[in-house]
């Protein structure tokens, strides 16, 4: 029998549970995951709902977007603001810095790390706006 790794829960309530217990990467890959599905989402069904797109082909070709391509996309269909892209964008760039650089040895110096400071302002932001993309899809929806 084939055995699958899925989340159960939600991804908000998972993300600060992985913080909490200090695993930074998962909570921030939590969160990641769960934002880039979101917005994926939303930019699908604005291609379907506003532009009446294929669902098929806009789904396929959405979910082969990264998240910052999404946000970009979004903002020029403006669908979120100017003040969200670029909360987003710190987020991802956060989310970034703390997956690609993890094991970051430098030649000729020390790599402390990435700021907890930092990292909490990103993380407790990103927390507070995790249901946006999901917000307006409702809102398109209905």
């Amino acid at each position: 029998m084939s055995q699958y790794i899925k989340f159960e829960g939600v991804p908000k309530e998972l993300a600060k549970e992985a913080y909490q217990k200090g695993f930074y990467v998962e909570a921030i890959q939590i969160l990641h995951a769960f934002l880039e599905n979101q917005a994926r989402s939303l930019f699908m069904l604005v291609g379907c709902v506003h532009f009446q797109a294929d669902q098929k082909n806009t789904w396929d070709i959405a979910d082969t977007l990264s998240f910052h391509e999404c946000l970009k996309a979004l903002l020029i269909l403006n669908q979120i603001t100017k003040v969200q892209f670029d909360e987003f964008s710190k987020f991802n760039s956060m989310r970034n810095k703390v997956v690609h650089q993890i094991f970051k040895e430098p030649y000729d110096e020390v790599h402390f790390g990435v700021s907890k400071s930092e990292y909490d302002l990103v993380f407790s932001r990103t927390l507070d706006q995790i249901e946006l993309f999901t917000s307006k899809a409702e809102e398109i929806i209905n």
